[in-house]
């Protein structure tokens, strides 16, 4: 197999598999047989790579599959969730800066209080996205409403440096001073 591997038959593995399977498939075969080519390198069975120059078809997706909720659906998904506790208003704030923004999780919970700031009588989002990246953008009323009833309720407003949306202890609904995972 390693043979015919080093002398181009692996390309001719690859062409089949396009007739079969579908692109995102064949990559994986592809990254699948590469990996086990590298660990055979690394453990001196083989002296080097032949499947390294092997390249795999272009896959290339221009419209994702994740599916947005539409207005009446977040509507009634923010309408659902009781606002009883402050627990219920931390989870409202939480999903509507996620639906309003259209923010990872990761980037929400990673919040601090001073990442929602008033600039010209309109408060703004500062979110910490992956690389590095930083989006501000001006809030929708509805979640300039949800986070500040939430920040009230949590009593949060001065902890400028503290997490946004914290954990609660247990059963208690009292916050403490850690960010959300």
């Amino acid at each position: 197999m390693v043979n015919s591997w080093a002398c181009g038959t692996g390309s001719s593995l690859i062409e089949q598999l396009q007739g079969k399977i579908s692109k995102p498939s064949v990559k994986q075969y592809r990254a699948a047989i590469r990996m086990l080519f590298d660990y055979l390198v690394i453990v001196q069975v083989v002296p080097f790579n032949p499947a390294s120059s092997v390249r795999g078809p272009k896959y290339i997706t221009k419209k994702g599959k994740t599916p947005v909720l539409s207005a009446e659906e977040a509507r009634e998904l923010l309408d659902s969730i009781r606002t009883d506790t402050v627990v219920g208003l931390r989870d409202r704030a939480l999903i509507s800066l996620m639906v309003y923004t259209f923010a990872r999780v990761g980037a929400a919970v990673g919040m601090t209080v001073e990442d929602n700031y008033p600039q010209h009588r309109r408060y703004w989002v500062r979110r910490h996205e992956k690389s590095g990246k930083r989006h501000e953008m001006p809030a929708h009323h509805n979640l300039d409403t949800y986070l500040a009833a939430y920040i009230d309720a949590a009593g949060i407003g001065e902890d400028k440096q503290g997490p946004l949306f914290r954990t609660t202890v247990r059963r208690t609904g009292e916050l403490t001073r850690n960010r959300l995972a």
